[in-house]
């Protein structure tokens, strides 16, 4: 084979790959570097808890996704535009479950394409005005709000500084042995509007608690069991949906339960709880 033969052939095979790279070039083109957005919390507007553990954010009205906080978040921007943050809580309180919180403004940040540069932000948030804050029981002037329904011992207000999270009462239950429980419930039945529509307190605990609901319709009820509630060393903020309830029993009269119970092994323990409210639209 002679060597004017042999320099065809490699130069056919380096024309196929010049080829066959240009053509990947085309169809795979070089991936556009994200502008960055670091957002570490959100701003609170007013003086209210809350519990903000992600965001949902989206550029010019269409979905990036949901990042737990802390986050830097890639942004595929284009010219000059704008992103969306949506506040997101756990529901019933699972991390596992988050959920952009309906009652929660949603906060924009005007956004120029600055490729590879991180853009730190905390964006603003609180209720919208549209939103309905009944509080269910704040437990002020050692006033409960609640009715014993079974147990050993039962929910009071409390007033030593050590105890209250806000105000001048804090809700408390003391099992102090083996056997003692408490079930309680809010004394006086409560509507709810349909739509959206959330359980909102505060607490610290030793102790696992249950929530339940009880829709009333004239003579006719039923009860629902919603969540059970970890204990916590510290104050935490939690949000129990209870959408799904008014949609199964609409147009009726509602009570929340709350038991306790102690842990096997378990002797003694408390429940702290405070700022209980139903938020609707």
């Amino acid at each position: 084979m002679s060597n004017i033969y042999l320099r065809f052939i490699y130069t056919s095979i380096l024309l196929s790959l010049l080829v066959s790279f240009e053509g990947c070039n085309i169809i795979n083109p070089a991936e556009k570097t994200p502008t960055y957005i670091r957002i570490d919390s959100f701003s609170f507007e007013g003086n209210q808890s809350h519990k903000i553990t992600n965001v949902w954010v989206y550029y010019n009205n269409n979905p990036v996704g949901a990042f737990d906080l802390p986050a830097t978040i890639p942004i595929l921007a284009s010219g000059n535009g704008s992103v969306q943050f949506a506040p997101g809580i756990p529901i019933n309180g699972r991390n596992e479950r988050p959920v952009a919180y309906p009652f929660y403004t949603i906060d924009t940040l005007s956004l120029a394409d600055q490729p590879g540069k991180i853009i730190y932000h905390t964006p603003k948030t609180g209720y919208f005005d549209s939103a309905k804050i009944n509080f269910i029981s704040q437990f002020e002037s050692g006033i409960t709000k609640f009715s014993n329904k079974a147990g050993t011992t039962s929910l009071m207000a409390v007033n030593a500084d050590s105890l209250v999270f806000n105000g001048s009462g804090t809700g408390a239950v003391y099992l102090n042995a083996v056997d003692d429980y408490s079930l309680d419930s809010t004394s006086a039945g409560f509507s709810i509007n349909t739509g959206a529509s959330f359980i909102e307190f505060d607490y610290k605990s030793t102790i696992p608690f249950e929530l339940s609901m009880r829709a009333s319709i004239g003579t006719l009820y039923a009860y629902k069991d919603i969540t059970g509630v970890n204990p916590s060393s510290t104050w935490q903020k939690f949000y129990m949906n209870v959408t799904s309830t008014v949609s199964e029993y609409p147009g009726g009269t509602y009570h929340l339960f709350i038991k306790t119970k102690l842990l096997s092994g378990q002797t003694s323990g408390r429940l702290l709880i405070d700022n209980i409210k139903l938020v609707t639209f």
